[in-house]
């Protein structure tokens, strides 16, 4: 950075007190020189983004030459929140990139006495401070000068790390430097948890030991079950604070990344379009991301870290990780929105199923509902073929939490409507050679099988069905095809029956233009194609952000409050998004908030080696058939179940 450190020249300046922003990119001249075009593209996106959030936070940019950002703010907090939101925008953004080119910033922040030109160019030791705190951050990291620390201390809701004194280029007096920790609660803020007498205990010792207290944690074994009765208690006080603390979690390396990248992508963009519009009735949120790899050891770390922060609400990922977390969230109040949509989280009060899922919510059908529409939908197709015998109908999927969620559900159903159901045939999770699995297909003789793995597995199995002639009428789970299976498993993919519960990329809809500009959050340019679990992320986000907007206007954010907006309202919409999230309604003691199931079918009408799934959605070569759409009846025998 070109740092001004001869002030005197300037005659006509104005000598003033303000709070300096620096950032720069970490390893720039790599990027450069391994894709010039590239660097320079993402830089100029980026550089746009930072732009929005200095303005949002009543700064200025000063100078940007190369990759480096200068700006000023007239409040040392607003430039450390500001500092703090651009490392949660980037963060998004990087996601959308491979690692070696992902582009990350340090930033430093000092507050100190300035020169301003005629020209509002400003000089002197305070931005020279702040060129040199910026130097001293990790990459995608943020550092501050004791001036800065002494005017936000219990004002800005973060934890900080003091790095001691550090001698800096061309400053005589060393400084004294602190990492910002944008993920942790200051411990001398006024922040109040919304946690239970031995969590507050715990919090007490992680503001001077959190190592400690974590094992503190895990020594003190399970607790009792979730009831009606505990729910219900006084509800912890709401949490008054700038930012609102979402956690958020996320596969990107699992069983499940194909659809958990463009899921989580959509998470992260609507909570970045949510607080470029406003946030939470003026609070941003404050979105924590792990990334699990679909591991539950993996999710129950990020949860204990939030559980000590007072977390508000958590975006979920993965059938077996929400399972393990929903003890937990239903003891400590969070109200948990999870991508894993089994019948079992449905039940709030343990009525029917034994088990009360009272902070459990998910946007779209069960497992075990959109089964039953593939089923509905299997018997009118039989029909109209004129077949008179019964049709045979077989469960294909690994013995494991998400295949089997809907597996009995499904079956009784299947005989319900006069299916005689074969026994299940067993297909791992992890995507290989099926060529065994297949044959046992065709002996089967199955008309209908239902494909209960993830996308990867479900693509492999087509794939390796390619040479064994069958007669059988796949159809797949909400999570189990897509576009992507489309373009990898080619011509086999053609004629694949599966659930939706929400429109598809483009679609001529009203809110698919609310869609499209949250899609902008990491696409500026909207050039994009987005799969279609992207938009049920979009959707699950936005119910969430209407929630906690209804809970701070009615005595204030906390679980308890989230959990009572999400019953405000019957077929509900949130607004923008109409014609794109489905009616819903969730009450105290039904947690069915979606019953439509659209069942949609998949046509690969040539090559799919050559082109991008944008490609060949464009030129017809994949398409996405709407076939069949219906209501499940929301049969009190059927909740939990």
């Amino acid at each position: 950075m070109a740092v001004h450190d001869n002030p005197m020249s300037q005659p006509e300046a104005n000598r003033k007190l303000a709070a300096i922003l620096s950032a720069d990119v970490v390893g720039y001249s790599r990027l450069m020189g391994e894709d010039e075009q590239a660097t320079v593209a993402t830089l100029k996106v980026y550089q746009q983004a930072i732009s929005r959030v200095i303005e949002r936070h009543k700064g200025r940019i000063v100078d940007a030459p190369g990759d480096n950002i200068l700006a000023e703010f007239p409040s040392a907090v607003e430039a450390v929140y500001c500092a703090v939101e651009i490392q949660k925008v980037l963060e998004g953004r990087n996601l959308e990139l491979s690692a070696e080119r992902r582009m990350e910033f340090r930033i430093g922040v000092n507050l100190g006495d300035v020169i301003e030109d005629e020209d509002g160019v400003i000089f002197g030791d305070g931005v020279n401070i702040a060129a040199r705190m910026e130097a001293l951050a990790d990459p995608g990291g943020i550092c501050i000068s004791s001036s800065v620390y002494d005017a936000v201390e219990g004002k800005v809701d973060f934890g900080y790390d003091f790095l001691g004194e550090q001698q800096v280029k061309n400053i005589v007096k060393p400084i004294n430097v602190y990492r910002v920790r944008t993920g942790t609660p200051s411990p001398h803020s006024s922040r109040r948890l919304a946690l239970s007498g031995w969590h507050l205990a715990l919090v007490g010792l992680a503001a001077g030991l959190a190592l400690g207290a974590a094992a503190i944690w895990l020594a003190l074994g399970p607790r009792a079950p979730a009831t009606e009765t505990t729910v219900e208690t006084e509800p912890p006080p709401s949490i008054a604070r700038p930012y609102l603390l979402v956690g958020q979690l996320i596969d990107l390396n699992g069983l499940s990344a194909n659809a958990g990248r463009v899921y989580g992508q959509a998470i992260i963009d609507s909570v970045n379009w949510i607080n470029a519009n406003g946030g939470i009735n003026g609070k941003p949120i404050d979105l924590d991301t792990a990334e699990t790899s679909y591991l539950v050891p993996r999710a129950m770390a990020a949860y204990r870290k939030w559980q000590t922060q007072g977390v508000l609400a958590i975006q979920g990922w993965g059938t077996p990780t929400t399972e393990a977390l929903t003890k937990f969230v239903g003891e400590d109040r969070v109200p948990f929105f999870s991508s894993s949509y089994a019948a079992s989280l449905t039940d709030p009060t343990g009525q029917y199923s034994g088990r009360a899922t009272p902070y459990n919510f998910f946007y779209g059908p069960s497992y075990s509902d959109g089964c039953r529409g593939l089923v509905q939908w299997a018997k009118n197709d039989w029909q109209t073929r004129g077949e008179t015998r019964p049709p045979r109908f077989v469960h294909v999927g690994e013995n494991h939490p998400f295949p089997n969620a809907p597996k009995k559900a499904c079956a009784a159903y299947a005989e319900e409507l006069g299916f005689e159901v074969l026994p299940s045939i067993s297909v791992p999770m992890v995507p290989g050679d099926f060529h065994a699995e297949c044959q046992r297909l065709q002996e089967a003789a199955a008309d209908y099988a239902f494909l209960a793995n993830t996308d990867a597995s479900v693509s492999a199995l087509l794939r390796s069905c390619r040479d064994t002639p069958l007669n059988t009428q796949f159809m797949s789970n909400i999570w189990g095809f897509d576009e992507n299976v489309m373009k990898t498993a080619g011509a086999v993919a053609d004629g694949v029956v599966w659930v939706m519960a929400a429109p598809k990329w483009g679609d001529e809809v009203p809110g698919m233009y609310t869609v499209q500009e949250v899609s902008k959050m990491s696409d500026p340019g909207g050039r994009k194609y987005r799969p279609v679990h992207y938009i049920r992320g979009v959707c699950s986000m936005f119910y969430l952000r209407e929630a906690m907007e209804w809970a701070d206007r009615n005595e204030g954010l906390s679980g308890p409050n989230i959990r009572t907006g999400m019953y405000q309202r019957t077929n509900w919409v949130p607004e923008g998004l109409e014609g794109v999230c489905s009616p819903a309604t969730w009450t105290p003691e039904d947690h069915r908030g979606i019953n439509r199931v659209l069942v949609y079918r998949g046509h690969v009408n040539g090559p799919t080696n050559d082109a991008d799934v944008q490609t060949l959605i464009d030129n017809g070569t994949i398409v996405l058939e709407r076939i069949f759409s219906v209501d499940i009846p929301r049969r009190p025998e059927w909740l939990g179940l």
